[in-house]
């Protein structure tokens, strides 16, 4: 009876030439897939997240989201930008507060700054980059919310669309698709570069009994 103890490469052979180098290459390989991946993912997630903000306001009560589609509120409120308002009710409104409210004219969400409330108690308005104030005063029903919070370039894809900029929108869906293309490398168990080394260390050595 004989005890023979296969440790790695006990009954391999000779390695072949180069099989080292090309084991190393391999591995890099793996690894910057893997890093491509979880890059990938990274940028879904914190995209998702904000776009989860965003939307989320529309369902909830006292709150409205509204996407900047023009530049008239530069450089505080950028196109793309989504700003998070809440319901102030019946409550007076301050000369200076930026609200979100639905353009008597044309039956879209506006959001300005308030300039001046008048003797009616509607209020006059204007985007900061405008040289004149708004020509319609806004009446407290039709204020929306005041502005809270704003969420940064979620809006861009709505802005592209309206404006029919149809070269940046094309590129971010293929940008969106291609990351999820690649977030596969950083979940699927078979491309983890260090899944079939860590089995191999764990493993002791096998003993074969004749």
């Amino acid at each position: 009876m004989t005890t023979v103890a296969d440790q790695h490469g006990a009954s391999q052979g000779p390695e072949q030439p180069g099989s080292g180098s090309i084991r190393a290459r391999t591995k890099r390989t793996d690894e910057g897939r893997f890093y491509t991946g979880l890059v990938a993912l990274v940028a879904i997630l914190v995209f998702a997240t904000l776009a989860v903000v965003a939307l989320l306001p529309m369902i909830i009560p006292g709150y409205t989201s509204a996407a900047i589609t023009s530049g008239s509120m530069m450089p505080k409120l950028r196109p793309g930008d989504v700003v998070i308002a809440v319901d102030r009710g019946d409550a007076p409104i301050a000369i200076g507060t930026i609200i979100v409210f639905e353009d008597p004219v044309r039956s879209d969400l506006v959001t300005h700054r308030v300039v001046g409330v008048n003797a009616d108690e509607t209020y006059t308005t204007k985007g900061d980059a405008n040289a004149i104030a708004d020509i319609t005063p806004v009446p407290p029903e039709y204020v929306r919310g005041v502005g809270r919070w704003v969420v940064p370039y979620v809006g861009l894809p709505r802005v592209w669309l309206a404006d029919g900029r149809w070269i940046p929108l094309l590129l971010t869906i293929a940008a969106a698709v291609a990351a999820a293309w690649f977030v596969r490398y950083a979940v699927e168990t078979r491309y983890d570069p260090w899944a079939e080394a860590t089995a191999t260390d764990t493993n002791p050595p096998r003993t074969d009994t004749t």
